[in-house]
Order: structure tokens, then sequence, then C-alpha cells
């Protein structure tokens, strides 16, 4: 199977290379430079959702030999009044089928949602908190905030967990008998 994902950021692309190497699975990893097709920051979970789902989307359409599209998405989210860092990622197969999850949320300091609400993208903000380049390359905004206890990729290799074993439990039921699960008593 191959399988394309919708970035070339080394962060992602480890998320995916390392999920897969813990799961024994040995699919190919193709990388893509696919449009978002949202802003550069997106400021909701709805924007950011449709990011991962517009590059999963774009990866299927990008190259035949795919087999299912990833797009994973980083952004905003205001609730009450508080700025929170979301993630979703998607996967797009070729019959059409779209599964997408959400994972973590943690608040942003003032100083980043401040910056973020100024309309500065997070990694630039996040590069002037931290005095460091590349932040979101890297450990990213998650990874200085939780003082590395839990870093971008695995951010996004929670959010493929989810999406793998939904995509799974999904595709089991819709392949046993009268597209019903299967019990015990079966």
């Amino acid at each position: 199977m191959i399988i394309g994902i919708g970035t070339k950021n080394p962060a992602k692309i480890k998320a995916l290379t390392e999920l897969l190497d813990q799961l024994g699975r040995k699919d190919d990893v193709k990388s893509f430079d696919v449009p978002s097709g949202v802003s550069a920051m997106p400021m909701s979970d709805s924007e950011t959702r449709q990011g991962a789902i517009n590059r999963a989307r774009a990866v299927i359409r990008s190259d035949r030999s795919v087999t299912i599209g990833i797009g994973l998405e980083g952004g905003v989210s205001d609730l009450d009044g508080e700025m929170f860092l979301c993630n979703w990622g998607a996967a797009a197969d070729r019959n059409g089928q779209v599964i997408t999850a959400g994972g973590a949320r943690i608040l942003l300091p003032d100083q980043l949602a401040d910056g973020v609400r100024s309309g500065h993208e997070l990694g630039q903000v996040a590069e002037r908190y931290t005095g460091e380049k590349n932040v979101s390359q890297h450990g990213g905004t998650i990874g200085f905030l939780t003082e590395g206890m839990v870093s971008r990729t695995e951010m996004f290799q929670h959010v493929l967990k989810l999406i793998d074993g939904l995509y799974q439990h999904i595709n089991r039921k819709n392949h046993s008998p009268a597209g019903q699960s299967q019990t015990e008593e079966d």
C-alpha cells in the first residue's frame, strides 16, 4: 500500500512513518506539497479540520498510485475567550471515504494568543517567544508549552492512531455480512 501525506513538514512525516513502524507496517510513504485551502493560520476547529480534509483529498488527486491520502493540520481555536492550540487529521481513500479526528488542546499563553489575534502565524509568534528557529518543524508549540513532555510529532501521531483505528472499525463493520458487526452471539 502507498500512503501519501499532504506535507513536506518533517515533524508530520515523522509522525506517520514512526506510527507505521510501531504497528509493524511496511507501507510506502510519499510526501506531497499540497495546499490546505484554508488560511495560513487556521483560526477555528472547523477551519483546521477542513485544511486536513483538503490536504488528504489533494494527495489522492495528485498521484494515482496512492491508496490513502493523509492530511494533518494545526491551528487555534477560541473557547470562552481563551485561545487553544488545536490539531486535526484526515484520511481519504480511493472510494471517497474520509475519516477525521481531532487531537490535544492546550491553552496558549496570552503573549502567544495576542500575537495570533493580531494576525501573525503561531509559528512566527512561537519563534519570537522562544528565540528558536523553525519551531513548527521540530517539537512545535506543544513541545515547548509542555516542557518537552509532548512533541508535535507525538501530537499528530495520536490523531493518526485515532484515524487508523476508526478507519479499521468502520471498514470491518462495512465488510461483515449485511454490513453489521459480528458479536459473540453470532
